[in-house]
């Protein structure tokens, strides 16, 4: 959805304010916005704010480079992104793609429900508070942030959003490189499996943007991966392998989890890498929990798939037989859903009173089957939380990190300083990074 709140917060995704402090303001017109963006936005000072986009009918207008946004309400979403990309695009921007993917509006549950709870924990947003969702998809995740009082708005690249979505989220189409809000607009933010998908240098412009975006006293959750493992993570690659195997041999369906990691690129080297760029960026690493993946592995990963594959195949047989197929043939459940619905409302037209009763039965059928899979993927669900209870303090790759401005911005200040006082003294160490990174870095290198 498009409110007047979410007009009230968006801006042009490109352009800077002309005023800013001695070293970042400019004067006034696109030329210093096309120019000077990157230095301009990473200033130590926090940076311009971005140019206040203006309503003009159904599109957004900026003031400074003339760009028209459209308002798309029909669809749901404002369409923000840069008018020229910004770098490489992922595949998830392509719709065959993400039908292939075949998201669903569904409370989320298993692993992608332990990654959200560990967001409403360590972010905690608070009721009526806003939560913007970077690299939201089809909006599945923003509609569970926007529980327990907690307002949702959702960012991506892709417009294909979820019908639900769409009507209950303020969604935007943008580019997270070049985030298309005003400074302090949500003072909290989120990403969940989105800075793997970016090079080094679009992790940084990512976490700069982010940082402007929550503000000052604002909160970002993140969850990624480093390039590292722990002796547990060598569990998980077996059971990768093993599935991977029994894909190859038609045992499981392992296409759908091969085609979401299909364009990782993997970019953050360790965790001093990653604090080292959010110092860059002005953010400090308040809260880390690693996730070794031992209980999902074998749950999730393996056990599940296999079993997915005998209902499948099993409901192949039962159509190969002409059954019906019941609850294990979702196309007819969904007739029969639509057929008892009809009947209700008194629009089933010419059919007899036995094949309304059969169409409310295989109707309830289905019903009782997904409520009592749903019932069973909670039950799992706090399974898998275990993985994060027991094993969270043992540093491997894929980890949840709480981060916020504040700590790194007073190093870089005092660096910026210096160099605008003339000092040619060097540096130790990565501009900016915390003195956590630093002891950090001493110990990998030891």
């Amino acid at each position: 959805m498009i409110s007047p709140a979410l007009l009230e917060r968006v801006a042009c995704p490109v352009c800077l304010e002309s005023a800013g402090c001695a070293e970042c303001s400019a004067p006034a017109g696109h030329d210093a916005c096309r120019e000077g963006y990157a230095r301009r936005v990473r200033c130590a000072c926090g940076g311009p704010d971005k140019v206040r986009l203006e309503v003009r009918g159904e599109t957004l207008a900026c003031s400074c480079c003339g760009a028209s946004y459209a308002l798309r309400r029909d669809e749901g979403y404002a369409d923000l992104g840069p008018v020229r990309p910004v770098g490489e695009v992922t595949q998830y921007a392509d719709h065959e793609f993400q039908e292939r993917l075949g998201t669903t509006d569904a409370e989320p549950v298993l692993s992608a429900r332990v990654k959200a709870d560990m967001m409403r924990r360590m972010l905690a947003p608070g009721a009526g508070e806003v939560v913007l969702d970077l690299g939201c998809g089809a909006g599945k995740l923003a509609l569970y942030a926007g529980r327990d009082g907690a307002r949702a708005a959702g960012v991506d690249v892709a417009p294909f959003f979820l019908a639900r979505a769409a009507a209950a989220v303020d969604l935007v189409r943008g580019d997270l490189r070049r985030l298309p809000f005003r400074k302090g607009a949500f003072p909290r933010a989120y990403s969940l499996d989105v800075l793997e998908h970016l090079d080094g240098p679009g992790v940084l412009e990512v976490l700069v943007e982010a940082r402007r975006a929550v503000g000052p006293g604002g909160r970002l959750f993140v969850y990624t991966h480093a390039m590292e493992s722990s002796a547990l993570a060598r569990f998980q690659r077996a059971v990768n392998r093993l599935a991977r195997r029994l894909g190859q041999a038609g045992l499981i369906d392992y296409e759908r989890e091969a085609l979401r990691k299909s364009d990782h690129v993997n970019a953050i080297r360790s965790h001093e890498h990653f604090e080292a760029l959010c110092a860059e960026a002005g953010l400090e690493v308040a809260e880390r929990r690693y996730y070794n993946v031992v209980i999902k592995a074998v749950v999730e990963d393996l056990g599940l798939r296999l079993y997915e594959q005998a209902r499948r195949k099993r409901a192949r047989r039962t159509e190969a037989k002409g059954g019906r197929g019941g609850p294990e043939s979702p196309p007819r459940s969904i007739a029969s859903a639509n057929s008892f619905r009809a009947s209700v409302g008194g629009l089933g037209g010419p059919e007899s009173p036995p094949s309304l009763i059969a169409s409310a039965n295989s109707f309830r059928a289905s019903v009782k089957t997904g409520r009592l899979a749903l019932a069973a993927a909670r039950a799992l669900t706090w399974l898998l939380k275990l993985d994060v209870v027991l094993f969270g303090g043992v540093r491997t790759g894929p980890f949840f990190g709480l981060l916020r401005p504040g700590g790194s911005l007073t190093e870089r200040a005092r660096i910026h300083s210096a160099r605008a006082g003339g000092s040619g003294g060097a540096h130790r160490g990565p501009p900016g990074l915390t003195e956590r990174a630093r002891i950090h870095s001493a110990r990998a290198g030891r």
